[in-house]
């Protein structure tokens, strides 16, 4: 028995799409008022209402499983209202390892992101590394999936950037524009999902995945203006700019910009070895222009 947490999340979807091919069962969390219309679709999958936040709510899910994924963590371009990167990331995960060592979970794997590192107190990044931590001392075989940017239908990086080329008279570029990027395709990091929980070479291993391509920041930002058949001006905005424009933008009930987000600006998003998937799950993970001549944004 599987069980997941976060199912109804960006990567959540995906996951529960690819384990519902396989033989084993599935246990799905979602919380009460989510979308959850895609995941009756699936064989073998049972759908549990719960909260990682209310920890009663996880020994149903937890019952009976051997093993657990947890995508349940708020990513970057979410505000972090009520303190809502601490609350999930690191009280959450702590509430997910608890129920899981109580009901006898054998193996974790935790989607993360690239890059994790300790941070300064109250940032998005400290909080992803105490997400991490958690896994890492919980006394489980663990696993950590670090993913660089996603993109698929419903990727908030793409369609934010989208969003303001498409309303904004020119195509901002933070920073120099130069910081590197290794985009994989979502389905992608479900399927390695599925082939760390076959794979017992992956265990108490955080390993850094993305897709088959490298990508500067400004290389990005052309390739969204030529997906949406848009000509813009390129101007750069300087992080100290950018991070002004977050903040106005954080005034907004989806901002197409966070604070949390430049974070990603301050590393190397890419992984050292450009086949990683390939060397470490053995497929060829999808390239994201091959992606968007198919499928466009949004």
């Amino acid at each position: 028995m599987i069980a997941v947490v976060g199912a109804t999340g960006f990567i959540g979807r995906s996951i529960i799409e690819q384990l519902s091919q396989q033989d084993e069962p599935v246990k799905a969390l979602y919380r009460k008022g989510s979308k959850i219309e895609t995941l009756k679709q699936y064989k073998n999958v049972e759908l549990v209402e719960g909260d990682i936040l209310v920890p009663q709510t996880l020994k149903r899910v937890m019952e009976g499983a051997d093993k657990l994924i947890s995508a349940a963590a708020v990513t970057a371009n979410f505000k972090n209202v009520d303190n809502l990167y601490e609350k999930v990331n690191v009280e959450g995960t702590r509430n997910i390892v608890k129920a899981a060592q109580e009901a006898g979970v054998k193996q974790i794997v935790l989607i993360s992101g690239l890059g994790t590192k300790p941070d300064k107190p109250g940032s998005y990044m400290q909080t992803r590394w105490e997400m991490e931590e958690a896994v890492r001392k919980s006394g489980l075989d663990w696993t950590i999936l670090q993913p660089s940017i996603l993109f698929g239908k419903g990727a908030e990086f793409f369609e934010a950037q989208a969003r303001i080329i498409k309303i904004a008279p020119i195509a901002p570029v933070i920073g120099d524009g130069k910081t590197r990027f290794q985009p994989i395709y979502v389905k992608d990091v479900a399927r390695c999902v599925a082939e760390v929980l076959r794979q017992p070479d992956k265990n108490n291993r955080a390993i850094g995945i993305g897709g088959p391509e490298f990508y500067t920041y400004q290389e990005l930002v052309n390739l969204i203006v030529r997906t949406l058949g848009l000509t813009r001006p390129k101007i750069n905005l300087p992080i100290w700019a950018a991070n002004i424009q977050a903040g106005l933008f954080n005034l907004l009930p989806k901002p197409p910009l966070t604070p949390a987000t430049l974070e990603l600006f301050a590393f190397e998003n890419v992984t050292p070895d450009p086949q990683v998937v390939e060397h470490e799950f053995g497929f060829k993970p999808q390239a994201l222009k091959t992606y968007l001549e198919k499928n466009g944004i949004g």
